[in-house]
């Protein structure tokens, strides 16, 4: 009997030790900044619910946090895109695959500095300004004959690669366009020139519009056609033209506390925090 007990105590013992073996570790997560404040708010309650993992979060970039993962520096790259194809044969030549899971909805905000009498562009008049065509803010339905100055984020963020891909059909930037680190940044810059543009994330918008910092442009896909704010509604029916899925990329199908913090993510308390870092749950 007491050999039998011994037994099942150590069946017992294994089995627990089996289910909550990533419940112990570390976990690195870097990339793209318009993911960031949902994986800080990620990990700071994961961290609480399982005091035995430690996850540090940064930024970088998409095209950074990438680079880390296949170069295994860090277990999760979030990303504002999807994987580039350059990306993906990159991890197949070092016998790996990238995996993505979209974990939230985005909206990108076209911003302008408060003083600006422009409220409408259309996609074509973006498209136009972005890539030089148009200079000045009288050739887009402004008032003033002053060149505009444009703002974007730097080649390695996964924002530039999607509004260079939604608003230029993956043409070139105007060159002279002043590139910034991130979101918060394109939106600082916005805010202190009276002719410039910029996109960032919809919560960054959101924050600096509030303050009266900057202004949120509506935008219409053709001339004539009513534009559209992106607000959640907008986003989440895709009636506004520049929404895109933000993603967490691993290499093959995550495992271990990498699975249970994607995993957590997507859970409902995991997509209320996306809502409380201002962006959209999937559902």
């Amino acid at each position: 009997m007491k050999r039998l007990l011994g037994v099942i105590c150590l069946v017992a013992i294994l089995g627990i030790m089996g289910t909550s073996s990533w419940a112990a570790g570390s976990l690195k997560v870097a990339g793209s900044t318009t993911v960031l404040p949902i994986s800080q708010l990620w990990a700071e309650e994961f961290m609480t619910k399982h005091s035995g993992v430690s996850i540090s979060v940064s930024g970088g970039g998409t095209g950074t946090g990438i680079s880390s993962l296949l170069n295994g520096t860090i277990d999760i790259a979030n990303a504002s895109r999807e994987a580039s194809e350059k990306e993906i044969d990159t991890a197949k030549a070092r016998n790996e695959k990238l995996v993505g899971t979209k974990i939230a909805k985005d909206g990108l905000a076209v911003i302008v500095n408060p003083a600006n009498n422009v409220k409408n562009l259309t996609m074509a008049q973006l498209k136009a300004i972005y890539s030089g065509s148009a200079t000045s803010w009288n050739q887009v339905g402004g008032n003033a004959s002053r060149a505009i100055v444009v703002v974007g984020r730097d080649s390695s963020s996964g924002t530039y690669g999607f509004f260079q891909e939604a608003v230029l059909g993956g043409g070139s930037y105007v060159k002279g366009m002043l590139s910034q680190p991130s979101n918060a940044a394109v939106a600082q810059t916005v805010s202190q020139s009276k002719e410039a543009i910029g996109y960032v994330g919809l919560a960054y918008a959101e924050e600096f519009a509030k303050k009266g910092k900057v202004r949120i442009l509506s935008i219409s896909t053709k001339t004539g056609e009513a534009g559209r704010v992106p607000t959640a509604a907008t986003v989440q029916s895709g009636t506004y033209p520049l929404w895109r899925y933000l993603y967490c990329y691993t290499l093959g199908k995550p495992k271990g506390v990498a699975a249970e913090f994607i995993k957590f993510g997507l859970s409902k308390e995991g997509q209320e925090l996306v809502k409380q870092a201002e962006y959209l749950p999937l559902k």
